[in-house]
């Protein structure tokens, strides 16, 4: 069976390495492009692998100690009590493998007995005993999480349920208590009582009545009582487990869980079918209980990594993002700072029409691609003369008062002033005018829309568009 915990440990080796299939991804080399447009990364850039590999979780460790309830042959008197027995500890290591599922290597040692002295039947044993195992883990995450926030479970729930299934080698060596620290060996009577002789009439006034030391000093195997010589010291098993886990920090959780460990051998207490008598066992495997409490540490991530562990990038779909290119320029929309660049333009990584002279007046439409630093240039690029920029600085003459009717008639006369032109108000809108003029007034306008966005109109937005035209037309 040692072969199963070395496979075990090789797989745990492999769990903790971290994953070098990203770093291809750092030897591409980039071309100089100066500044012409490299949209070349931007495909990496809305890759899951490649924004997750900066995230890449380290594994969490974790400890904690419980219960353990042995149900085989021989039990203890507290068995159906989960709370009440041995207090092996429990170790490993964890990995979230996807927002659902969680990977763990786990040891636990420590000791499990039974003892029963009850009709006739007095059997009793203890082992020490190593596990070594896998599991994986549900959270119940399509369950729990809340939709459209892009949070990991952990930060949206504080208790987070869980079902565990693995699989485990266990190595154990059981004993038993046979004799007190005198070397006498124990004789069960009837009255319940243990004795250094056996129970016979004439044994009972010489006899001597010993107590259990509690110290399992023979070896069930080596006595061979019932004829099964060496059997294998170890046993593959199979852990079902259930609990919580409550979120105290981003680092810190705790565990309360109980697992179910199967095992695949019936001779941990030494008692199975081939027994006869008293010793005669059922056809069962044999099995135990660990109901535990643990605390799980992540201590190896950076702070970086928590921080932006608020994005559920393992479910986040980044092929959903607009990658939408309008003008063709090579730049996406979403960081296109000049969309609608004429075709065949270049341009440089904001998506903007190369400027060489840094004079305003992008290349493609500019008649002198050198200007000056200092100079200052017309809408074609070119500088502009002193001339120029003087007659361009000039202020225009104003219209003389007196002169104003002669260049605009229709501001002239109170009669013209008010005068307005408008088409027939429709009978939908006669509620709006409020001062029942007969025409539209931008506060009226502006009136009924306050009331459109507080809910407190009739109208339609298709009946807001209708006004909203009406208004210029009038």
């Amino acid at each position: 069976m040692k072969h199963y915990f070395t496979i075990i440990c090789f797989l745990s080796v492999m769990f903790l390495l971290p994953d070098v299939s990203y770093s291809q991804i750092d030897t591409i080399a980039t071309a100089d492009t100066s500044n012409v447009a490299d949209t070349s990364g931007f495909e990496s850039f809305f890759s899951e692998q490649e924004l997750t590999k900066y995230l890449e979780y380290k594994p969490l460790l974790w400890v904690g100690i419980g219960s353990l309830t042995f149900y085989g042959d021989v039990r203890d008197s507290y068995y159906t009590n989960p709370l009440v027995g041995r207090r092996p500890f429990i170790a490993g290591i964890s990995r979230k493998l996807t927002p659902f599922l969680t990977g763990d290597f786990f040891i636990m040692k420590g000791n499990m007995s039974g003892n029963e002295q009850n009709n006739g039947r007095n059997l009793n044993f203890m082992t020490n005993f190593f596990i070594g195992g896998a599991s994986i883990s549900y959270n119940f995450y399509h369950l729990l999480k809340k939709p459209d926030i892009f949070l990991p479970l952990e930060e949206q729930r504080i208790l987070i349920p869980y079902l565990s299934i693995g699989i485990e080698t266990m190595n154990f060596n059981s004993k038993t208590d046979m004799k007190d620290g005198n070397g006498n060996l124990y004789h069960y009577w009837s009255d319940g009582t243990i004795r250094d002789v056996e129970e016979t009439p004439e044994n009972e006034m010489i006899s001597v009545i010993l107590h259990r030391d509690y110290i399992y000093e023979t070896d069930l195997r080596e006595l061979n009582l019932d004829g099964l010589g060496k059997y294998d010291l170890s046993t593959l098993g199979i852990p079902i487990g259930f609990g919580f886990d409550f979120h105290m920090t981003k680092r810190i959780s705790l565990r309360f869980g109980t697992t179910y460990h199967l095992m695949f051998n019936d001779l941990i207490d030494n008692v199975s079918p081939a027994g006869t008598g008293n010793r005669k066992g059922n056809k069962q495997n044999d099995s135990f209980l660990y109901t535990y409490v643990g605390i799980k540490m992540d201590i190896f991530s950076s702070e970086k990594i928590i921080d932006l562990g608020i994005l559920d990038l393992i479910k986040f779909d980044f092929s959903k993002l607009d990658k939408s290119d309008e003008d063709g320029d090579g730049v996406i929309d979403l960081w296109d700072e000049c969309p609608n660049t004429p075709p065949e333009v270049s341009v440089d990584k904001k998506g903007c029409p190369l400027d060489e002279d840094k004079d305003g007046i992008p290349d493609f439409r500019d008649d002198e691609l050198a200007s000056a630093d200092t100079a200052i240039v017309g809408t074609n690029g070119v500088t502009l003369t002193d001339e120029q920029i003087s007659y361009l600085s000039d202020t225009l003459p104003a219209v003389d008062m007196n002169k104003i009717c002669d260049y605009y008639p229709s501001m002239c006369g109170l009669k013209n002033l008010k005068k307005r032109h408008f088409v027939e108000m429709p009978a939908k809108y006669i509620d709006v005018d409020t001062n029942n003029d007969g025409y539209i007034s931008l506060d009226e306008l502006n009136n009924v829309l306050d009331k459109f966005f507080d809910l407190k109109t009739d109208l339609s937005i298709d009946d807001i568009y209708e006004l909203t035209d009406f208004f210029f037309k009038q």
